[in-house]
């Protein structure tokens, strides 16, 4: 059975954005939408232009994916999308299932958490925190942590944080820190 009878398009979306990186950075519609197109030409292509990308069909479904009932991706076509941690959650287990892969992957989604879980595990912050010392985590530890400063607009601010939650998900430590740290900086 091919892919584009067995999952939906939602899902189809929201492996193709998890097999670009979408749990630590957000991807563009237009290269979600030529994985998807890859992934399951019959879906997502014009029914009189078969060998064209149907972009409003991409679209679609990436809104359903971020419905709150759904609840896989979360995004705008201007700033990218990203996987939520359910979303992340549901990509793990289907591609650790079936096996699937694409071309274009350049490092394996698992690979792109681990490297951003050592980045960090690297930081002042989580030193200090697991040293004993959490009292003396400073504003510019935060900042270091979450890679975010004054001048980030909101959105970007949201990515970051996104892309912390989906790699420490897994990590009891890791949580711990980034618990102490949002509180203490609430107002950053």
């Amino acid at each position: 059975m091919d892919i584009h009878e067995e999952l939906s398009n939602v899902e189809i979306l929201t492996l193709v954005i998890y097999w670009l990186g979408g749990a630590v950075t957000p991807v563009d519609l237009e290269d979600a939408a030529v994985e998807a197109f890859n992934l399951a030409p019959k879906k997502f292509s014009w029914i009189k232009y078969a060998d064209q990308i149907d972009l409003r069909i991409v679209q679609y479904a990436i809104r359903d994916a971020c419905k709150s009932d759904v609840n896989y991706l979360k995004g705008t076509s201007k700033h990218g999308y990203m996987l939520t941690e359910l979303g992340l959650e549901w990509a793990k287990k289907f591609d650790d299932k079936k096996q699937l892969s694409t071309a274009s992957r350049k490092m394996s989604p698992t690979d792109l958490i681990d490297k951003e879980i050592m980045r960090l595990q690297a930081t002042r912050a989580y030193q200090k925190f697991t040293s004993g010392e959490k009292e003396k985590v400073t504003i510019m530890d935060f900042r270091e942590f979450t890679r975010v400063n004054d001048y980030f607009p909101e959105h970007i601010r949201k990515q970051r944080y996104s892309k912390i939650d989906n790699a420490i998900k897994d990590d009891a430590i890791l949580k711990k820190v980034w618990s102490f740290i949002k509180k203490k900086f609430a107002e950053e």
